[in-house]
């Protein structure tokens, strides 16, 4: 199918070598912006237009759960990079995976993946500037000069591609703006932060018809962890990243616009929490990091170092009735990490991990709008996507026994989509989409056995598995009036299997199987007392199958986690979004979500115990006689009816409250903001139901105040992050039977940031 990214390519230039002089009517016009950019035209609290249907609209217009954040809620909450967002949004989890220092976890509605691992595709999907990331480790947003960010809930795959079982993270970059102007940010905070960011617009040359934009990104944080071993800081950062975009508009019915980024980040830590479970060797740990959770002991800084770069090529051509789009995307990530998995300092070497990465993706997309306003509208096109990487993994397993893999996968997918929009009268919309998704994996593996540096075991294989799915969507909307709209909606998710990176025995590899879900919300989206009070409500039940999870099975030197099709899960629940603003200046808003998340078939052996097969407690299938590269051991897995187990990162009730208000003065502005973020108890393992896995209930609470000139010429803005001093867990793991280890979130901090516009 390489023939596919040709084609699209093909496509691209070919728009581009369309004439441009033509004029666009005003229902033309409004079609122009159907790629995957939309003018925030009114960019106030109350009205943000989003693409979540590829067409610009309003999001109170589209019958989906959307929470969106334009760039000047991302200021006014604080927010830094992607997981700043944390509880802000219903029913939304985004923090650190805790493992590997730089990679994000996003759950949606009790869905999510922590996965660092490439193969790991996650359950949520994130789309920057139109184009699918299939590396996590590249995900971890810095949100300067973002536009908006997009978070829609439930299977998008019809209109959003792959890995969209739970739903997507949609991040929309600022386009070069039509005046010239700059900006610079200093920024200065807790634990050594120094930041400069910057921007210059070029506004409008060439006879009006390109523009052009820089943005720039540089960060230095020390870190708010302490390595005892080493005396080094821990959870650290170094920051360097530029973003430029080039636009082309004439004001006839072609526009294009490319948009090119690169980071290069360098992350210290994590840095573990480790818990006592009875293994004599946690009593050798230092006293000071039993109690204290900013301390760590680890016999070396762990490190995650990262460089990506990529872009997005999004071309617009109005052809009379309608729109052709085409989306080309690029990605490059290379990354190179270290981490101490067991949590110990005796006996050393112990689960020291180390992984090196290299990938690339290409992708692209073709579609057609058609025009609004009339009694059949729809979307169709073709997307395809590829990508390849290769990873060496290196584990010093014990001070005499390394094991050795060498990873390589292709990826290869594409898909034909369509969603068709019937008004059959007047504020009755039925909409009837799907999506033909086809996705192929080629894997190879290689993995060596090394004690005392003679090779006692090894295997090699090479590997292929397709997987092909069809997923509809079904919306029925009625608007009752402008400010009232109801809405009904059916769809599927899918996302395909895949193999296992961290199996060192032919068993353990894969592939395993895709799984599915069956969605349903319904909502209402409100705007009363002449837009005094916006409130949206939605319900949901969403039916999952044939889950991947990760399990623990017998490896060639120990217990493995091992991704697997083990359960399937039923989770249900609320959201209700509200925006007051009952004066001038003042907006508040108040969000609460309620979530049920349980398993309703888990039948697995989960606890890495392998026996003489003997019944055990909760059996609930035939004990499997545990093989090594085809040969039985003499030992059995049992599974056990693991339904009791909590779903990872779904805490059962979360909500927020935020208050923003703009004091008018002489010279331009007092602008104040609070937020408090709420969510409950809840376990962020999934694996376990040990106290130590989960995170506490807790309320955490955000503040800022910034003088601005008229505006906003000149700003500063003094904040403070988690002002009463929670100490909160992002995540917590084990390996095997190594102790649980906790990874927490940053403890109060404050700062200043000084801006200024010319």
């Amino acid at each position: 199918m390489k023939t596919g990214f040709l084609f699209i390519s093909t496509a691209v230039a070919a728009l581009a070598a369309m004439p441009v002089q033509a004029q666009t009517s005003d229902a033309q016009t409004d079609q122009a912006t159907s790629g995957d950019t939309a003018s925030n035209a009114d960019n106030s609290y109350g009205e943000i237009l989003v693409t979540a249907q590829r067409r610009s609209e309003s999001v109170q217009n589209v019958p989906i759960a959307i929470s969106a954040f334009n760039a000047e809620m991302v200021e006014g909450s604080g927010s830094t990079n992607i997981t700043s967002l944390n509880g802000l949004a219903p029913n939304v989890v985004l923090q650190t995976q805790g493992l590997v220092a730089n990679v994000p976890m996003i759950s949606i509605r009790g869905m999510s993946t922590a996965d660092p691992d490439p193969n790991a595709d996650p359950k949520v999907s994130t789309i920057i500037d139109g184009v699918y990331i299939p590396f996590v480790s590249s995900t971890m947003l810095d949100l300067f000069d973002v536009e908006r960010v997009e978070v829609l809930k439930g299977p998008q795959g019809v209109l959003f591609g792959k890995n969209n079982l739970a739903g997507t993270l949609n991040v929309i970059t600022a386009r070069p703006t039509d005046d010239f102007g700059a900006e610079a940010r200093l920024t200065i905070g807790s634990f050594g932060l120094k930041q400069f960011r910057g921007k210059v617009n070029t506004g409008n040359f060439a006879d009006g018809a390109l523009s052009a934009k820089v943005a720039v990104n540089f960060r230095d944080y020390d870190g708010y962890s302490r390595n005892v071993i080493t005396g080094n800081r821990l959870n650290g950062s170094n920051v360097k990243s530029v973003r430029g975009a080039l636009a082309y508009d004439a004001g006839g019915a072609f526009d294009t616009t490319i948009v090119a980024d690169w980071l290069k980040q360098k992350t210290t830590g994590p840095a573990p929490h480790v818990l006592d479970n009875g293994d004599p060797n946690w009593d050798l740990l230092p006293n000071e990091v039993k109690t204290d959770v900013r301390k760590s002991a680890v016999l070396f800084d762990p490190i995650a170092n990262t460089e990506t770069y990529g872009g997005s090529w999004t071309s617009n051509l109005d052809v009379g009735y309608g729109t052709i789009t085409s989306v080309l995307g690029y990605r490059h990530l290379t990354y190179l990490t270290r981490g101490d998995f067991d949590g110990l300092i005796t006996p050393a070497p112990q689960l020291d991990v180390t992984r090196d990465f290299k990938g690339e993706s290409k992708s692209g997309e073709l579609r057609y709008v058609s025009p609004t306003g009339e009694p059949v509208d729809f979307v169709v096109g073709l997307y395809y996507q590829t990508d390849k990487w290769r990873q060496f993994n290196t584990v010093l397993a014990t001070p005499t026994t390394t094991t050795l893999a060498q990873l390589h996968q292709d990826t290869e997918s594409y898909a034909m989509f369509a969603l068709v929009n019937a008004h059959p009268a007047e504020g009755l919309t039925l909409s009837l989409g799907g999506r033909y998704s086809h996705d192929r994996k080629k894997y190879d593996i290689a993995t060596q056995v090394r004690v005392n540096g003679n090779q006692t075991s090894s295997f090699a294989s090479s590997l292929e598995a397709s997987w092909a799915e069809f997923t509809p969507r079904l919306t029925a909307e009625y608007r009752f009036s402008p400010a009232v709209m109801l809405y009904a909606n059916y769809s599927q998710g899918y996302k395909a299997g895949g193999y296992n990176s961290r199996g060192t025995i032919p068993e353990n590899v894969g592939p395993y199987n895709p799984e599915r879900v069956n969605a349903f919300e319904v909502g209402a989206k409100t705007d009363l007392f002449d837009r005094l009070l916006r409130v949206n409500v939605a319900g949901f039940v969403n039916n999952y199958r044939d889950l991947q999870s990760s399990v623990t099975k017998m490896g060639a030197v120990r217990a493995e986690n091992i991704t697997t099709n083990v359960a399937a899960a039923k989770i249900y629940g609320f959201e209700v979004e509200s925006l007051l603003r009952p004066m001038d200046g003042l907006t508040i808003g108040a969000n609460v979500a309620y979530l049920h998340a349980r398993y309703t078939d888990f039948c697995a052996d989960t606890n890495g115990v392998f026996t003489n097969g003997a019944p055990e407690v909760g059996q609930c299938g035939p004990a499997t006689p545990i093989l090594i590269n085809g040969v039985p051991n003499g030992t059995f897995a049992v599974p056990t009816d693991s339904s009791g187990l909590d779903l990872a990162n779904a805490p059962k009730w979360s909500g927020s409250l935020s208050v923003d208000y703009a004091i008018p003065t002489g010279f331009g502005e007092i602008k104040l903001h609070s937020d408090a973020r709420y969510s409950a108890r809840f376990n962020t393992w999934g694996r376990s139901n040990l106290p130590g896995y989960y995170r506490d209930e807790v309320v955490l609470l955000n503040a800022s105040i910034a003088v601005a000139g008229q505006d906003d010429k000149w700003k500063v803005t003094l904040y403070g992050s988690n002002l009463t001093d929670q100490e909160v867990i992002s995540g917590a793991t084990n390996a095997g039977a190594t102790p649980i280890s906790q990874f927490y979130q940053p403890p109060r901090e404050f700062g200043v940031d000084f801006a200024v516009k010319f």
